[in-house]
């Protein structure tokens, strides 16, 4: 292990406040020397992901965003591999960034196969956030040049056929997330006009849900240009993992801290009531991000 390594692997371990950026300006200056580590760590938690249950460790996050933002492709296939666990521990390795981060990652990440990628989203058994990243990565793989077009949007059509199908057969296929709704929405991305009578046709049956998806807007953005599209993705900031810093600045309220030790609160003392800051956002509401979609179906669906 080298000495650099060895500084810098303490700090990265576990979630800080504040958080450890100049440790990552350092590992990103020496990222020859540090991506080995940091592979290594992805490598071990696919074979073992115990480590990475205690409260407040984040070196495998930090790992993902930082060969993500290298465009280090030999991150590709162990990430993929970590969204077969089982859904709890998705829901702990990742916490919110199944949502908001690992499907980018995985977009950054791939050498332009798309087998991992598909492989995860047809596993039934796999969390179904894991399912709906690889979905995303696959459309901002395409998107960004990563790998070709073509085949991608085969596979959504041929994905939201069987999922459509699923729905009509049992309408609580999926209930916590269907995913039909992000196929709809990566098709419209990657500007897949011949299959906009099939979209509509799941519109008409009732299987998209449209406070997800609006059927007028997804008309329209289905017939942008790609180079329209992509900025469009990255002004929503779903783009590829680049700068670190807005990706880990809200760490701190949506990972679990370590626990402190605290010491104990005197007899007789008196405490305040807790006060809510802001008004109570409800599961139906607009998510406060400003994702557009519902509380319930982004940062509330934990």
């Amino acid at each position: 292990m080298s000495e650099l390594w060895s500084a810098l692997r303490p700090r990265l371990e576990h979630l800080t406040n504040p958080l450890p950026l100049a440790e990552l300006q350092m590992a990103d200056r020496h990222r020859d020397e540090i991506a080995p580590q940091l592979l290594a760590e992805l490598d071990a938690l696919v074979g073992d992901p115990t480590p990475a249950q205690a409260d407040g460790y984040v070196l495998h996050l930090y790992a993902m965003l930082l060969l993500a933002r290298w465009r280090d492709s030999r991150a590709y296939r162990p990430l993929a591999e970590l969204g077969h666990l089982d859904a709890s521990r998705v829901d702990t390795l990742f916490g919110q960034l199944v949502h908001d981060t690992y499907g980018r990652a995985l977009a950054s990440t791939c050498d332009g196969d798309l087998a991992p990628l598909k492989c995860l989203a047809d596993d039934d058994s796999a969390s179904l956030w894991a399912r709906a990243a690889a979905l995303e990565g696959m459309a901002l793989a395409a998107l960004e040049g990563r790998c070709s077009r073509t085949p991608v949007i085969d596979f959504l059509a041929d994905f939201g056929t069987r999922e459509a199908q699923a729905l009509s057969e049992d309408p609580e296929h999926n209930s916590d997330f269907p995913l039909l709704d992000p196929v709809v929405i990566h098709l419209a991305d990657l500007g897949a006009t011949e299959h906009l009578p099939l979209i509509r046709e799941w519109f008409a049956a009732g299987l998209i849900d449209e406070s997800y998806v609006d059927a007028t807007e997804l008309d329209q953005d289905i017939h942008r240009s790609p180079a329209a599209a992509l900025a469009a993705v990255r002004e929503a900031g779903h783009g590829l993992i680049d700068d670190l810093v807005p990706e880990i600045a809200m760490w701190p309220h949506i990972h679990h801290m370590p626990p402190l030790e605290l010491p104990p609160i005197p007899l007789g003392t008196l405490r305040e009531p807790i006060v809510r800051d802001g008004d109570k956002v409800g599961r139906n509401d607009p998510c406060p991000c400003g994702s557009g979609r519902k509380y319930k179906k982004c940062h509330g669906a934990n």
